[in-house]
């Protein structure tokens, strides 16, 4: 199973960089302003879109085919992970409420529209 994630593993670890990268952008400005809580809900959402949309971009470049749902699997596995880490830091239950399935929404769509819009691959893999 490693040789089969292995190759995917540094484009995954992209997506997070991004997400890291925008999340000190809405960070940034939300020491240097006075931002409401608005505003920092849609940096977090850019950070899901943005980051979503740009692995689910990167696995369709690959995969070449059904670049949708690889797409669509990436943004599940970006909210998998995200959902996970953060209740291993709050040490909270589960908790599927309308932000958690939005959010989750969001992620998978964002891949899915990102796996749509990566490239065919030319050799027809």
């Amino acid at each position: 199973v490693l040789f089969l994630v292995s190759g995917y593993v540094p484009r995954f670890a992209f997506v997070y960089q991004i997400t890291a990268l925008v999340l000190a952008v809405v960070t940034a400005f939300m020491v240097k302003g006075h931002m409401t809580a608005g505003l920092i809900s849609g940096g977090v959402i850019t950070a899901y879109v943005v980051s979503a949309l740009l692995g689910g971009f990167c696995i369709g470049q690959v995969k070449g085919r059904q670049k949708f749902l690889w797409g669509l699997l990436i943004g599940l596995c970006y909210f998998l992970v995200l959902f996970l880490t953060g209740k291993m830091i709050y040490h909270s239950g589960a908790d599927f409420g309308f932000q958690t399935v939005s959010s989750g929404m969001i992620c998978a769509v964002a891949g899915m529209i990102g796996g749509m819009l990566a490239p065919a691959n030319r050799t027809g893999a």
